[in-house]
């Protein structure tokens, strides 16, 4: 497994950006001008640039499964993800399919954690001290981002399906309807940033 992480440069002129842009086909070029915000598409850019000098491709021909996850055809034993919050835009790349979220810790009502998660998830959260509870909910929620990502099926998969225990020092998948096995990874970049990377193992 190899985890990339990349801070973006937010001052990147537009004649700096589009002569980066030429670096990717047309279809990710389109893909990238679509964002409304500039901010979005320079994280876009990252993300595949990342990919691109990652892999040691000339050029990206990226393909997407029913969920919209993307894939290379011509490369069928290299998995990857990527994800972008704030600043930063972080990338996985693994021989078994692979999920990466990176969330960044804003003010947030805690009460959407018994909306979003699942029962036992909701119950340790308000179970720790006030000053613990934000930093739990945004651990949790990239890590299961990060597992609906490397199971392939993205938010379609309710993340409230399935558990994601982390009151020890490892998370460990609780609750799954699908029986998955997987390996987490979870870190902290900086103050701000939870980074979570789910490897499914079956």
């Amino acid at each position: 497994m190899r985890i990339i992480k990349k801070k973006i440069d937010f001052t990147l002129n537009k004649e700096e950006f589009l002569r980066l842009l030429d670096n990717l086909n047309g279809n990710d070029k389109e893909k990238i001008l679509k964002y409304k915000k500039y901010e979005d598409s320079l994280r876009g850019l990252y993300g595949k640039l990342l990919l691109k000098n990652e892999l040691k491709v000339k050029e990206l021909n990226l393909s997407y499964n029913q969920y919209g996850k993307p894939y290379i055809e011509d490369m069928k034993n290299t998995h990857f993800n990527i994800s972008h919050s704030g600043e930063w835009v972080v990338l996985a790349v693994d021989n078994v399919p692979i999920g990466i979220d990176i969330q960044e810790i804003t003010n947030i009502n805690l009460k959407i954690a018994k909306r979003f998660f699942s029962s036992e998830e909701s119950e340790y959260i308000y179970s720790l001290d006030e000053k613990s509870r934000v930093d739990a909910f945004f651990k949790l929620w990239s890590l299961k981002e990060a597992y609906v990502k490397a199971d392939g099926r993205g938010l379609s998969l309710p993340l409230n399906s399935f558990t994601v225990d982390i009151s020890g020092d490892i998370p460990v998948l609780e609750q799954d309807i699908n029986c998955r096995v997987c390996e987490f990874y979870t870190e902290k970049v900086g103050e701000n940033y939870f980074v979570s990377v789910c490897r499914m193992i079956n």
